[in-house]
């Protein structure tokens, strides 16, 4: 599929209105839609703008628009059709008041998962949110070095290079050509704050027409691939991954999770990852690759990336991010893409301002190029193979019926139980506890599934009896034997 510039879309519909002054922060932002929910307002059903034209419209970027809606989706106040963007998902937002707001008459947005009644972080004893990495295996004396390199000269702005981290570039082409068998030019690595940023910029490059992911999947991907896409397909998964027997001549483009399916962690075989790439030549349709927890294995063998395959460098745009190797805090994604498509990508990306800091890239590229991300990533690798076992075995000698999904690499695990207690309430129960989990049902939205997501990274080895006890507890007085 050559590059023809992006599909026109049409401006959708929205009576929202919003003072630029309500866009300074993502809070702020999703407050003052939450505000606009309500009777005379926005109303079950109505459309909500696309993010790009949001962003655009508030001068802001649309990173920001993107975690608001997430935002709101979380609370249950938004939700996403496939191919049809976001929309109202209620009739009237639940809001609570703010004494340092009334003045300005603005209430607070209290979503779904943040409610008074649920741990805030003084209450949390646990969190086992997935995703949410160990910050404290990071050596402060590597971290120091790192930034006081970083930040001994002034980072240069350089207006006709869009997206251009050269220290960060060239660190990674050396990291993932020892550490993921991925070959790569410097000026093929592109990097974002975000995947998010990444796939918005690759699907419009593209000008994608039709497009598929799985389903259960990352909402942060099928955000803007339903904004950048014409048509969106969430296709079902199994025990190996995306079901590619789905995928069609109409789809020009794919977003998969094959190292750790996200969120129910399945590993797609060699077998089936050869047929997607069959496929995407076939269909001459590009494959996006999001390597999620492709750094943490535990029980699994070397299964090198999509990328990395023969015929891989020309079909398949490579994402990764720091966000569990190190921490989300450096806000750094990266995407390699084929060389063919690398300066319209590069392009894209910067008419969005989704560039990211070129200060905390060069400490990024600092740890790599030093050894000490190679060293956290061997102690995080040792701490989360012994927190996995543990919890792993208080699940199988607590709760020997439930199903425990994705055990062989990341840094969470999946749990399906089969009848009994929903989800969102188990999820109610735990937080009461001070306990931190997910409802596998908020990640589907073609394909229901109901069940937990238990991240382990952050769960100490001693803790994961009793936290599986008490979530065991919880399962039981709603209903499950």
């Amino acid at each position: 599929m050559g590059y023809g510039g992006p599909v026109p879309r049409s401006r959708r519909i929205s009576n929202l209105c919003l003072d630029k002054s309500e866009a300074r922060s993502v809070a702020g932002l999703s407050a003052a839609i939450a505000a606009q929910i309500g009777p005379g307002r926005l109303g079950r059903g109505d459309a909500l703008p696309s993010t790009r034209t949001l962003a655009a419209d508030l001068g802001v970027a649309r990173s920001r628009v993107v975690m608001a809606y997430d935002e709101l989706i979380a609370a249950g106040l938004v939700e996403t059709r496939g191919g049809s963007g976001a929309v109202v998902a209620v009739d009237d937002a639940e809001v609570v008041p703010d004494d340092s707001r009334i003045a300005a008459g603005r209430p607070r947005l209290a979503p779904r998962h943040f409610r008074d009644d649920r741990p805030g972080p003084e209450r949390v004893r646990f969190n086992l949110a997935p995703g949410a990495p160990d910050v404290s295996l990071i050596d402060r004396r590597d971290w120091r070095r790192a930034w006081r390199a970083a930040s001994a000269t002034v980072p240069e702005v350089d207006w006709y290079r869009p997206l251009h981290h050269p220290e960060l570039q060239a660190a990674l082409v050396t990291y993932l050509r020892r550490a993921r068998g991925i070959t790569a030019a410097a000026e093929d690595v592109v990097i974002f704050p975000g995947v998010s940023a990444a796939i918005s910029a690759v699907a419009d490059a593209l000008g994608v027409r039709r497009a598929a992911m799985e389903d259960p999947g990352y909402p942060m991907a099928r955000i803007p691939l339903q904004e950048s896409a014409a048509h969106l397909d969430l296709l079902a998964v199994d025990e190996d991954g995306l079901r590619v027997d789905q995928l069609t001549a109409e789809h020009d483009l794919a977003y998969v999770t094959p190292a750790h399916q996200y969120p129910l962690g399945g590993r797609m075989p060699a077998g089936r990852r050869q047929r997607l790439l069959e496929w995407s030549h076939d269909a001459d349709a590009v494959i996006i690759e999001d390597d999620f927890d492709g750094e943490f294995r535990h029980e699994a063998g070397p299964l090198g990336p999509l990328r990395a395959m023969k015929g891989g460098a020309q079909r398949v745009v490579y994402l990764g991010t720091a966000s569990k190797i190190l921490t989300p805090d450096l806000r750094i994604a990266w995407a390699v893409v084929p060389s063919w498509m690398s300066d319209a990508v590069r392009v894209s990306g910067a008419r969005r301002r989704t560039d990211g800091s070129r200060v905390a890239s060069r400490a990024m590229s600092r740890m790599m190029e030093d050894g000490s991300l190679t060293r956290h990533l061997t102690r995080a690798q040792r701490t989360y193979s012994a927190r996995r076992t543990r919890l792993v075995t208080a699940l199988s000698e607590r709760c020997p019926d439930i199903e425990v999904l994705g055990v062989a690499t990341g840094i969470h695990v999946a749990i399906r139980w089969g009848c009994g207690a929903r989800d969102t309430d188990v999820v109610d129960r735990c937080a009461e506890r001070g306990l931190v989990v997910s409802a596998l049902s908020s990640y589907a939205v073609a394909h229901p599934v109901n069940g937990l997501l238990l991240g382990y990274a952050q769960l100490p080895e001693t803790a994961a009896r009793p936290v599986v006890d008490e979530i065991a507890c919880v399962l039981e007085q709603l209903g499950w034997s």
